[in-house]
């Protein structure tokens, strides 16, 4: 596969974007009125002597743009949630007619689009052709995140001078830790080496979701993984927190949150914002 030297983030929002179809609540009403304020899920742009793409998402078109338009040479998948993975028909006939784009993603991955009849289509056509989920360059590492039909991976890109953890969904701490042998989310980044971990940040805390929602999206809120990790020190990663769910309150840098969040070191991601590996 392709050496990367740089990787762009093309979106910081989780599945639906921002503003969010049905979504009244000031959040979306704040991105209708104003674009600025508006979100686009997450995927990374992958740049180097060639092109890639991580996530297909629903705004795969605009982030392919904000790449510079380039055709790009493979795709990963790091699971098959619908927000990951929905931008894959627009590689078909009806719009980019692509010839051969590799779609990297795991084996059940794999099955879950083959049982799919339009996404089948676009490997019978030749528009995507699957290509192993793996590189000298990226490694996907397994994390527990509501597999019933497939399974989900955060992926870790190793470059000369920097490594870059991406890890946009997992369920719980306790289970991810449990699942890499580790016991606090430092000791896992620093066993990978890595210099910037792009990490899920879907909730601020648990009471964002006014309704039973949230019980049945799990995902660790930013103020459990602050809990867990505290403040930066010297030798830390950055970490930079992507998905965010659209009523985030870290949407909004005047925010409390936002500037606690700051005031302790890490970061939230923007769309643009680029990475040197």
């Amino acid at each position: 596969a392709e050496m990367y030297d740089r990787i762009k983030l093309l979106g910081n929002a989780q599945d639906a974007g921002r503003p969010q179809i049905g979504c009244t609540q000031k959040c979306c009403t704040d991105a209708r009125k104003n674009s600025s304020f508006s979100r686009m899920p997450v995927s990374l742009g992958l740049q180097g002597e060639k092109y890639g793409l991580v996530e297909a998402t629903k705004s795969v078109g605009e982030q392919l743009s904000l790449m510079g338009n380039t055709m790009i040479d493979e795709l990963w998948l790091t699971h098959a949630h619908l927000g990951h993975i929905e931008g894959l028909g627009q590689f078909g006939r009806e719009a980019l007619n692509s010839k051969n784009i590799k779609l990297r993603c795991s084996d059940s991955v794999v099955d879950y689009t083959m049982n799919h009849p339009i996404w089948k289509k676009l490997i019978e056509r030749g528009n995507l052709t699957f290509a192993k989920f793996q590189s000298k360059n990226i490694i996907p590492i397994e994390v527990p995140h509501r597999a019933k039909d497939f399974d989900t991976h955060a992926l870790l890109f190793k470059g000369k001078n920097n490594n870059l953890l991406f890890l946009p969904d997992h369920d719980t701490w306790e289970e991810t830790l449990e699942l890499v042998g580790y016991d606090n989310p430092k000791e896992w980044f620093s066993s990978l080496d890595v210099d910037v971990v792009l990490l899920d940040g879907t909730f601020w805390n648990t009471n964002e979701l006014k309704t039973r929602v949230q019980s049945r999206v799990p995902h660790p809120s930013v103020t459990e993984t602050i809990d867990l990790i505290g403040d930066r020190k010297e030798n830390d990663p950055r970490i930079i927190f992507i998905h965010l769910n659209h009523t985030n309150p870290l949407h909004y840098p005047d925010s409390e949150e936002y500037q606690k969040l700051a005031s302790l070191g890490w970061e939230v991601g923007e769309e643009g914002m680029e990475f040197n590996l």
